[in-house]
Formats: structure tokens, C-alpha cells, sequence
């Protein structure tokens, strides 16, 4: 089921220049603010290298920048203005694909589901 549900996310990202791991970093800047690359990668569940590169397309689209931190090592990303726009745009084209998705399936098993997959990634990130 992942990978149809990610194929099919992609197609609808890349209205928008994206891939779904792209626009996990959009919406966790857009949630949490700037964060560094190490706290982007632990929260994505990525290695460092991997979220570097992320972070590296979406600075050429324009979409984030980094600005330095206390320690020259630590760097913070962030939205920038065409960002913001973006992630709010790409919020209403995933809020479409997901109501496509859950069709025919009632709230309350949308929920159980939901509290099924939580504790799942929590046996899985302990």
C-alpha cells in the first residue's frame, strides 16, 4: 500500500516541482519554524546526507534558506516567502488527493486507523 499511496502523492506534487519526502520538510518548517538539518533529518527519520540533499532542492526551487546559527557548524533552515506560498498551495492539492483517498471510509475508521499507525511508528522508533 506505501508505495502506491507515495506514487500517487508524487504525481500530485509534481504540479508543483516536489516529491512527498520534498514537501515533508515544507510542512515541518511550516509547523515547527527553523530548524536545524539534524533535527530535520530525525524528525523525517532520514540521515543527515539524505535531508542535506532534500534541503539542497528545495533551496534551488527557492523554497527554503539557511541562515546560521549560535555555533558556525549549525546552520537553520527556513521557509522562505515563495515557500510559504508554495506549502500552502500544495497543502489544498494534498487535501484533494486525501479526500480522493479516504473515500467511503467513515471518520471513525479513519481514526482507528490513525491510532493503529501511531502506535506502530512508536514500537518502531523506540
Amino acid at each position: 500500500m506505501y508505495r502506491p499511496y507515495v506514487n500517487a502523492k508524487n504525481f500530485h506534487l509534481a504540479k508543483h516541482q516536489l516529491f512527498s519526502s520534498q514537501f515533508r520538510i515544507l510542512r515541518l518548517l511550516a509547523d515547527k519554524g527553523p530548524l536545524t538539518f539534524a533535527v530535520i533529518a530525525n524528525e523525517i527519520h532520514v540521515e543527515k546526507p539524505s535531508a542535506s540533499g532534500l534541503i539542497r532542492k528545495l533551496q534551488e526551487l527557492g523554497y527554503v534558506e539557511t541562515k546560521p546559527g549560535k555555533d558556525k557548524r549549525e546552520k537553520y533552515v527556513q521557509l522562505t516567502k515563495e515557500g510559504e506560498i508554495v506549502h500552502q498551495e500544495v497543502e489544498k492539492t494534498i487535501d484533494g488527493f486525501l479526500d480522493g483517498a479516504l473515500e467511503g471510509i467513515s471518520k471513525e475508521e479513519q481514526e482507528i486507523v490513525s491510532r493503529v499507525l501511531e502506535k506502530i511508528l512508536q514500537n518502531l522508533t523506540r
